[in-house]
């Protein structure tokens, strides 16, 4: 490959700007060197896209607050998944006060040791573009906790469609054991009735090879539900459409732009759910 060629960087910064190109290139980004956009707040070093992911990359000698906070702003703009990087040479000393800025902005960090054209990952850039606040994880019960703490972490690793999928995966295993226990028993609690109205007989076995779509038509049909009963219903058909979506079609661009705006309330919707089925 070419060396890229660099005319915002200082000599020294070169180098480093060369190694952070190469670094998201393996990766397999494609990087544009110190594209222009009128709606850019400056001239960043490194613009690196993989679909859906586009990094924005300054490289610098030190942290500079005020242009990072600038092109965070601007990241948060978006409706895309854009996240903000700095990669420094490894000789800049951070701080901790600048570290735990960094991190608190969601702004990833990279160093490069010089004329070793070796990159590596301090802090992990974190997708601003995205707006999920999770219930605080030390404030649900914990067995909870314990379902959802894997989750939480890939939310804040930023891999949220990730966390949402296994959220999805873990409502449908809760949501199967509460179906069987329901209608298992001398005297089941629940009947589901067929599309005729007539009572189905599901063994547990069948309930478990149930995917989500056919859990909630279940639920749906569920002869006298409680009100737990048909907040399960409901929640397993608000979730269904973009859990299919994030399995199954997540490069189309449709299911990106819609699972962006509902990953939120849909992360809600499990929580919630969950929490009635544990009774906690």
């Amino acid at each position: 490959m070419a060396a890229p060629t660099f005319n915002t960087l200082s000599i020294e910064l070169v180098e480093h700007g060369e190694a952070t190109a190469e670094y998201f290139i393996q990766h397999g980004y494609k990087v544009k060197i110190e594209p222009s956009e009128l709606a850019f707040p400056s001239t960043p070093a490194l613009i690196c896209r993989r679909s859906p992911t586009t990094v924005i990359v300054e490289v610098d000698s030190e942290v500079r607050q005020g242009r990072l906070e600038a092109w965070a702003r601007y990241a948060r703009s978006s409706t895309k998944d854009v996240r903000i990087a700095l990669c420094l040479p490894q000789t800049t000393q951070v701080s901790a006060d600048d570290d735990g800025w960094l991190r608190s902005k969601g702004i990833g960090l990279y160093v490069s040791e010089t004329g070793q054209r070796n990159v590596q990952e301090r802090i992990p850039p974190q997708d601003l573009g995205v707006n999920v606040n999770l219930p605080a994880l030390d404030s649900v019960h914990p067995r909870l906790r314990r379902i959802l703490g894997s989750v939480y972490e890939q939310f804040e690793r930023s891999h949220w469609r990730e966390g949402f999928e296994a959220a999805c995966q873990a409502l449908e295993v809760e949501a199967r054991r509460y179906l069987i226990k329901g209608t298992s028993g001398a005297v089941p609690r629940v009947t589901v009735l067929d599309a005729k109205g007539n009572p189905r007989q599901l063994s547990a076995q069948q309930i478990d090879r149930m995917t989500i779509g056919a859990l909630a038509a279940a639920f749906g049909n569920l002869r006298s539900p409680n009100y737990t009963d048909s907040q399960i219903a409901q929640a397993l058909v608000k979730i269904n459409v973009d859990r299919i979506g994030v399995v199954h079609h997540k490069q189309r661009r449709s299911t990106e732009n819609r699972l962006r705006r509902n990953v939120g309330q849909h992360m809600w919707t499990v929580i919630g759910a969950l929490k009635l089925i544990m009774g906690v």
